[in-house]
Order: C-alpha cells, then sequence, then structure tokens
C-alpha cells in the first residue's frame, strides 16, 4: 500500500475513533473487498466469508476508540480480521462437537435408566445454582471462559479488565464452586464432567 494511502487510512481510522461515520464508510469501502477475499481464502465458504466481514467493521464501530488509541491503526485492524476468522472456525469446532455430544447423549439416554437421567438432571441444576450465587463479575468470567472457551486474553479485552482479573476471578469461581461441592462427591464427579462438555 502507498505511504499516502497508508497515512490517510491512519488518519481515518482516527476519526472513526471520534465516531466520524463518514470515515468509517471510506474505510469499509475501502477494505471490504480484501477482507472479503481473505476471508474466502481461509474458509472456503462465501456465507461465512460476509459474516465475518460484518463482525470485523462491527467490531471496529464497537472497538472505535481502542482503534484509534492503538499504535499501529491499521494492525489493530486486521487484528480485529484474524480474531473474527479465528472466532468462526472455533465456532465451527464447538458445533461439531455439540452435535457429537447431543448424539452421543441421545444413545446414553437410551440405554439409561429413568433414575440415572432424573439424577444428571438435579445435578445439572444444583451445579447452575451453585454458579448463580458467583459475584456478577466471576459469574460472567467463568462463564465466558468454561462454556463459551475463550481465552484470559479475549475475556480481558472483553470485559474491558485486566488477563490478571481475569484470572482472580476464575480462580476464586473454581475455588467457590469446589467448596460448594467438596461434602457431595458424586455431585462433583457429575459438575467436573458436565464442565467438560
Amino acid at each position: 500500500m502507498p505511504e499516502d494511502t497508508r497515512y490517510d487510512i491512519n488518519n481515518l481510522l482516527f476519526q472513526v475513533g471520534q465516531g466520524d461515520e463518514f470515515a468509517f464508510k471510506t474505510v469499509f469501502d475501502f477494505y471490504k473487498e480484501r477482507f472479503y477475499a481473505a476471508s474466502l481464502k481461509m474458509t472456503h465458504s462465501a456465507d461465512m466469508a460476509q459474516e465475518v466481514v460484518q463482525e470485523v467493521f462491527v467490531s471496529l464501530w464497537v472497538k472505535r476508540v481502542q482503534v484509534a488509541a492503538a499504535a499501529n491503526r491499521e494492525g489493530y485492524l486486521f487484528a480485529i480480521l484474524h480474531n473474527s476468522i479465528y472466532t468462526h472456525f472455533r465456532k465451527i469446532a464447538l458445533e461439531k462437537a455439540l452435535k457429537k455430544k447431543i448424539e452421543q447423549q441421545s444413545e446414553d439416554i437410551d440405554t439409561g435408566t429413568v433414575e440415572d437421567i432424573l439424577l444428571a438432571k438435579e445435578n445439572r441444576e444444583m451445579f447452575e445454582a451453585t454458579i448463580s450465587q458467583l459475584p456478577p463479575q466471576q459469574r460472567v468470567v467463568y462463564k465466558l471462559s468454561k462454556q463459551q472457551g475463550l481465552s484470559r486474553e479475549q475475556i480481558a479485552s472483553e470485559l474491558h479488565i485486566s488477563p490478571h482479573t481475569v484470572k482472580n476471578h476464575l480462580q476464586q469461581a473454581i475455588r467457590f464452586i469446589r467448596t460448594c461441592y467438596k461434602a457431595d462427591a458424586s455431585a462433583f464427579i457429575w459438575v467436573a464432567i458436565w464442565h467438560c462438555l
């Protein structure tokens, strides 16, 4: 990219950070085809590539202040693209894993007893009730980490807190959950299994 164009993009991204919608549209028009081509090359899916492009520019607008404050604004924009593509691959992997798990659970239900099914339901409800007792921030961090599979860095970015704070929230949440289930080994074993699903 020519230096003057890069300079213009740098300025445009700064203006986007100030809420300038015209600058946002200019950046969108400049990058949409490049981002679509890159996404299509990685995903081999036109629909998914379109979703990635939409997510990139939604994220750009949502994070416009952070982008404008970045030392390398264009690099930040490309990082958003990379993360969006990665998120889609993870989503596909999770959907495949979920489908496999559902199929396995269906087989287990076919061969399991009514008592086993009721016990599983009761333990899952007990676990959800335990999570609901966590302080709000710990609960959100725990769910993002253990149920959505986000990394500490991703959670920190999502919640605008430091990775160290995320780590502390996770440790405290896990300590609390273990304490609640310490007296009931069977429930704790079920929780550990559900936690890994």
